[in-house]
């Protein structure tokens, strides 16, 4: 089995009219082999104040280091594992409230693309997962991980918050970057999504070498000229 995390930040939360500009990825083979990929989309018009100050993304950066949107989400679409004539099926994807947000995303350009959508099977959304454990909500038998966290998180219910930061704090989760940058959230869920299951997907070092080491410092990732990188345990 395989597992990917990945998280967008975007021009805005409407997935009809707005566009990812970030996009982080962590993959996670079945040797255990961990690629982490981060790259940036070009934008038509310049980014929002509100998404300046939620991301720290400036303008400069994406028409400095951004890609033009359709290769960069065919590039994302390879690293996933997503065709147009199929999808591996062997991989389950992980992200934080993607049911309700970056799916959306997803789904509209793989099919825009002509690319083939994963099956329901294949995601789990720790949000809905999170949530559940907040509003003390089981799993039917019959529903998978995604019947399940898409009913939770559509369940008009008050309660606590469940975002990604009061995930990590609950969870004992350390917040060290920046949250709301695509590769950091993508990290923070795939820490979240070990606590959840018990897997323990990415080998730490059993202590922190710094208090403000990064995540490519922990990981001991080698980068390439495109900024994508693999690390072999």
């Amino acid at each position: 089995m395989k597992y990917i995390a990945y998280d967008f930040e975007t021009t805005g939360l409407d997935y009809q009219k707005d566009q990812p500009i970030e996009i982080g990825i962590i993959k996670i083979d079945n040797l255990g082999n961990i690629e982490e990929h981060n790259f940036f989309a070009k934008a038509p018009e310049p980014l929002s104040d509100d998404t300046k100050r939620i991301t720290g993304l400036t303008d400069e950066l994406i028409n400095e280091k951004g890609i033009d949107l359709q290769k960069a989400m065919e590039k994302m679409f390879e690293i996933m594992g997503i065709r147009k004539d199929g999808f591996d099926k062997d991989v389950t994807i992980i992200g934080h409230n993607i049911i309700c947000f970056d799916n959306l995303f997803l789904y509209r350009y793989a099919g825009e693309y002509g690319y083939r959508f994963p099956a329901r099977e294949n995601f789990f959304d720790t949000a809905g997962e999170f949530r559940a454990l907040l509003i003390g909500e089981q799993k039917f038998v019959h529903e998978c991980d995604f019947d399940f966290h898409d009913r939770i998180l559509k369940m008009n219910v008050k309660g606590a918050r469940y975002n990604l930061t009061a995930a990590c704090k609950h969870y004992g989760i350390n917040m060290d970057k920046d949250a709301h940058r695509a590769l950091h959230d993508s990290l923070y869920s795939l820490k979240v999504f070990e606590k959840q299951t018990g897997l323990s997907l990415l080998k730490y070092v059993a202590k922190e070498q710094k208090a403000n080491s990064d995540f490519t410092n922990n990981l001991a990732i080698k980068h390439d000229e495109n900024g994508q990188g693999m690390m072999n345990f």
